[in-house]
């Protein structure tokens, strides 16, 4: 190497005040991505809607699973030809429906697994599940 180019050469320098405020600004940042109050699922997400038509106590064949991904919002549109109570176990949803009306149940995807909706009081259906929510990991 040169010995007049490498005398030319100064060292990058950046002044007492840039550098607290670059420093300053990377602790906010920081401190703003760790103390988000909604957990990593909940920041994102999209919104499904699914209609759903229960017929003597059954929903269509291509129905009986709903997929959804964490952080998802969902929203189950229900029709029924009778007096049903649906029940989305582990989120504890319940919806009663009478025959003939419609309702909704809407939910946040927060935790992944597979879940029974199940339908309760449907003349001679009993006890059991009608479809299943599936919640994939993001």
């Amino acid at each position: 190497m040169n010995a007049t180019k490498a005398a030319d050469r100064r060292p990058i320098t950046f002044s007492r005040r840039a550098s607290l405020l670059y420093a300053g600004a990377l602790v906010f940042s920081a401190a703003g991505w760790l103390l988000d109050p909604r957990p990593a699922w909940a920041q994102t997400g999209r919104n499904q809607s699914f209609a759903l038509d229960i017929h003597d106590g059954h929903v269509s064949a291509d129905k009986k699973t709903i997929r959804v991904t964490e952080g998802d919002r969902g929203e189950l549109k229900w029709t029924a030809d009778e007096t049903v109570a649906l029940h989305l176990h582990g989120y504890d949803l319940r919806l009663d429906l009478k025959g003939g009306a419609s309702g909704s149940m809407t939910f946040k995807a927060h935790t992944a697994g597979r879940f029974p909706i199940g339908i309760h009081g449907a003349t001679g259906h009993g006890h059991g599940a009608l479809l299943y929510l599936e919640v994939h990991p993001r």
